[in-house]
């Protein structure tokens, strides 16, 4: 097992390394939303929402939860990697299959013959993802963040460079496919490359059916998960057609997308790092909650930015023929606001392998977003945004009690973490209002208004973090690890002689 003083360095490191991938992966997907936004109609993003669903209800059953339960496992050799290996190929075959077998099904119930094609082309995709899940599992295990992150940019620039290209020769649907096509050659690729382990022909399943029962757990929280996460597009997209589900989809990743891409790699330091001290409480509820304060102070100061300014910024970015999207732009981000720090319970059930109650807590959260679909479609796609932030809210206090239980972390902390960025965002909201009472004001363009909302409230956050003892010792310990991110010679403060 690694020593204490190499996980805080590895921890440290990978932060680092995850952080700038992420910086470059949330710019290039912001900008190929833009760039492909401005080439492409809503109607052409509606059909790829409306198979969007069926393929990330398949491919939650392709991992079957393998990547965290090789993280998590405490021992693992190469016979368990081959197994897994293997059974991920199967499962993808099988999973590309079902996708071309339910393309006629997809078209017929939309009404829209060309989501039926996306949906049988989408196939391939899933097939080459396949190849690459058990290399990024065990990149993880072994905690290699930096290959992992220069996987992130690449892929990520790539992305964005074939898709805005594909979108200028195709200028069609067909654009957004080829793009996610693509990513996954290009990752899978990188995965092998940094990765040396090779699967042999042949394979013993001895050994893995803990593994397995692992992910099974975590596969059902992932799908149920799956629903309150995608039905929505469905919802729309039946009651109210491709136009619809394309501004609702387009706000969805202009808003919650970023939030993710903070969490999911954030989350590939974090499990691996909790995973290996669950059993020093003390020290785990210190890591955790050192990283919760970092994302509450990085994210939520901007997307109250952002809210405040939904009207201006949604056709600034998207242009005028978007403008439609900005009232569910509005609703998505406080959506995303409520969902910054709950996004963060799933460390605390992997790590300490309570998949179990975590599956059980899906489906009832999972109830909740679905039922509030269901009311709100009948305001259109801001009232499905809607409905889907109260759901949220509704359900925190049930939340942090249930995934607080039997760990270091108390449930009074999950709330007082968002305070500082909370009352940010008063003050900037309070800034922006009085701005734009001025007389002056109705000449301030998009860009001005944006940097006020964004200053005043990463000021506001900053300076409420720092009346607590608590956040005074968070930002110490963030400065720290940030200086122990730079060569030794920068250290004290001044070069020092090579």
């Amino acid at each position: 097992m690694a020593k204490p003083d190499e996980i805080g360095r590895k921890a440290t490191r990978g932060m680092a390394s995850t952080a700038m991938a992420q910086i470059v992966k949330v710019l290039t997907t912001m900008a190929t939303t833009i760039v492909v936004a401005r080439i492409l109609s809503p109607s052409d993003y509606g059909v790829a929402a409306m198979v969007a669903p069926l393929m990330g209800l398949i491919m939650t059953f392709q991992n079957l939860g393998f990547t965290q339960a090789v993280v998590q496992a405490r021992e693992l050799d190469s016979e368990h990697s081959n197994a897994l290996f293997w059974l991920s190929i199967a499962i993808s075959v099988v999973a590309a299959l079902v996708m071309v077998a339910l393309a006629p099904v997809v078209g017929s119930f939309y009404g829209d013959v060309r989501a039926g094609y996306v949906t049988a082309a989408t196939g391939l995709t899933i097939l080459v993802t396949g190849f690459k899940l058990q290399h990024q599992a065990l990149l993880n295990r072994e905690m290699r963040f930096h290959a992992l992150s220069v996987n992130d940019i690449v892929v990520a620039i790539a992305t964005f460079v074939l898709t805005a290209l594909a979108a200028l020769i195709l200028k069609s649907y067909w654009a957004i496919w080829l793009g996610t096509l693509l990513n996954a050659v290009v990752s899978t690729a990188m995965m092998w490359r940094a990765y040396p382990w090779r699967p042999r022909l042949g394979a013993s399943f001895e050994g893995v059916r803990k593994l397995v029962v692992f992910g099974a757990n975590l596969t059902g929280f992932n799908l149920v998960n799956f629903f309150a996460r995608n039905l929505d597009n469905v919802i729309i997209a039946k009651a109210e057609g491709a136009d619809a589900v394309g501004l609702y989809d387009r706000s969805y990743k202009l808003m919650l997308f970023p939030l993710q891409n903070i969490n999911q790699p954030l989350s590939r330091v974090m499990l691996p790092v909790l995973s290996r001290v669950r059993d020093e409480p003390a020290r785990y509820r210190r890591v955790y909650e050192l990283a919760l304060r970092a994302l509450a102070l990085v994210s939520m100061p901007g997307i109250l930015a952002a809210a405040m300014c939904s009207e201006q910024l949604v056709p600034f970015l998207l242009g005028e023929r978007w403008a439609a999207a900005s009232p569910i732009f509005f609703w998505l981000s406080l959506t995303a606001i409520v969902q910054c720090v709950p996004n963060t319970t799933g460390w605390l059930y992997i790590s300490s392998g309570n998949t179990r109650n975590m599956m059980y807590w899906g489906m009832f959260s999972s109830t909740i977003s679905i039922i509030s679909f269901f009311i709100g479609v009948h305001w259109g796609a801001a009232g499905v945004a809607c409905a889907y932030f109260i759901g949220q809210l509704v359900t925190l206090p049930l939340l942090y009690h249930y995934a607080t239980k039997g760990t270091p972390v108390s449930q009074r902390f999950m709330y007082l973490v968002q305070l500082p960025s909370l009352v940010g965002g008063l003050f900037a909201w309070g800034i922006v209002s009085m701005v734009r009472q001025m007389p002056a004001a109705s000449g301030l363009p998009t860009v001005g208004l944006l940097t006020l909302a964004v200053a005043a409230s990463y000021a506001g956050a900053v300076a409420a973090q720092a009346c607590t003892p608590g956040g005074r010792r968070a930002m110490a310990e963030m400065l720290r690890l940030a200086a122990n991110l730079l060569p030794d010679r920068f250290r004290r403060g001044k070069l020092q002689p090579r």
